[in-house]
């Protein structure tokens, strides 16, 4: 007891999580052979050409979201969201689906990665890392000056990565720093303010919770800590994300402007619970601040006021927090209820189908879909969506 290891390892039993991947999935995992991908190439929209790159932390191992950038004729700029097609590696009911599907999401702990996929994949043949060729499924916008969607695509490509930013680098650029790729990256900035603005004029929750890292030595003892600050360029890739997440979403949950019953997996986030919004409004009285709370709108327009006039102030942490756990939790489902939090009718996980099991079933179904599939029966799925959010409960609790 208390060798680091040794309860790193015992976190992990507790919560049931495997310590490694199971032979005949490593196995599977090995036999998988680099694609030509120029044959790949003639099978999908070649990106390889259009400007590309990644933006991840700067200790990330695996980078499964690409933005491709060009100007259009018209005065348009064309946006590429590209996502590692991870469903041309992993096939349905192979030994490698079916321990994705059992561990649903990658857990991170402090020192470490207990990952959905096994390292060929997660860290190579999926990852989009710079200079080289590799296989995507991507959602692509025409935006306007506005940051107003004119057209979207959605589909197989093949891209190739000129360059891979951490966020520190890319904040650098919007700061000012001169780099090949600015004129690029401040367009997309200037893009994702305007779409952030949006969202937040249509009753977005700003809720930014300050996240804690650790530092560790060589051995894996802390040796410090850093609070993690969203600043600009986090907030552009997250836009973006975000973008194509409700844009798939609604592709296939409105035709026409009205829903459709095609069964898919949503991202669902359900209204604040009235006792608990009574007991926040209780506590955070005594220090002078209140929230309206007779309709949607309000609640979550002074939910975001709140938020905004307690920042910097020595309650600011606790209010926050206790503001977030006023909140439902998020959670998959077939059922859409839309998503309270990002004001969003429409939600879904696309992008990041490396850690997060309901993103690969997003993408089989909206291949399938695209190939113009009948709407397969919701019951199977959503058996799917309640194992998947019970994995991720457990997750956050393990970390």
């Amino acid at each position: 007891p208390g060798e680091l290891n040794v309860e790193m390892n015992s976190i992990l039993a507790e919560f049931g999580f495997p310590l490694k991947f199971p032979n005949k999935v490593d196995a599977e995992a090995e036999s998988i052979d680099e694609p030509n991908y120029d044959i790949e190439a003639k099978k999908r929209k070649d990106y390889r050409n259009i400007t590309t790159f990644t933006i991840d932390p700067v200790d990330a191992k695996d980078f499964d979201d690409a933005l491709s950038f060009r100007e259009l004729k018209n005065g348009n700029i064309e946006v590429g969201v590209h996502i590692a097609d991870v469903g041309h590696y992993v096939i349905e009911n192979s030994h490698l689906d079916k321990e994705a599907f059992y561990r649903a999401n990658s857990v991170y702990l402090v020192d470490r990665v207990i990952p959905m996929l096994p390292e060929k994949l997660s860290n190579k043949l999926c990852s989009l890392r710079p200079h080289e060729d590799k296989l995507t499924f991507s959602a692509i916008f025409e935006l306007n000056e506005k940051a107003e969607v004119q057209k979207s695509w959605f589909g197989k490509t093949i891209i190739h990565s000129d360059h891979r930013f951490t966020y520190e680098e890319a904040q650098e650029i919007i700061e000012g720093e001169k780099n090949k790729l600015d004129k690029e990256i401040l367009s997309l900035n200037k893009l994702a303010e305007l779409l952030r603005k949006k969202r937040m004029n249509k009753g977005a929750l700003n809720v930014e919770s300050q996240e804690v890292r650790f530092q560790l030595d060589e051995t894996g003892d802390p040796i410090g800590t850093v609070l993690k600050v969203s600043k600009a360029a986090n907030k552009l890739i997250e836009e973006f994300m975000l973008l194509a997440n409700r844009k798939v979403a609604e592709f296939i949950g409105l035709s026409q402007k009205k829903a459709t019953n095609k069964t898919f997996i949503y991202r669902v986030h359900d209204e604040p619970d009235v006792e608990k919004l009574a007991s926040l409004q209780n506590m955070i009285q005594k220090f002078g601040y209140k929230i309206n709370t007779d309709t949607k709108e309000t609640t979550s327009q002074s939910l975001n006021k709140l938020l905004k006039d307690v920042d910097g102030k020595a309650e600011s942490n606790m209010i926050e927090t206790l503001t977030i756990r006023t909140m439902s939790k998020a959670v998959y489902t077939t059922q859409n209820i839309g998503h309270y939090g990002l004001a969003f009718d429409y939600y879904s996980h696309f992008t990041s189908p490396i850690r997060r099991y309901p993103d690969v079933m997003t993408h089989r179904l909206l291949q399938y879909y695209l190939n113009k599939g009948e709407s397969p029966k919701a019951d199977l799925y959503e058996e799917k969506t309640k194992h998947s959010s019970k994995r991720e409960e457990l997750a956050s609790k393990a970390e």
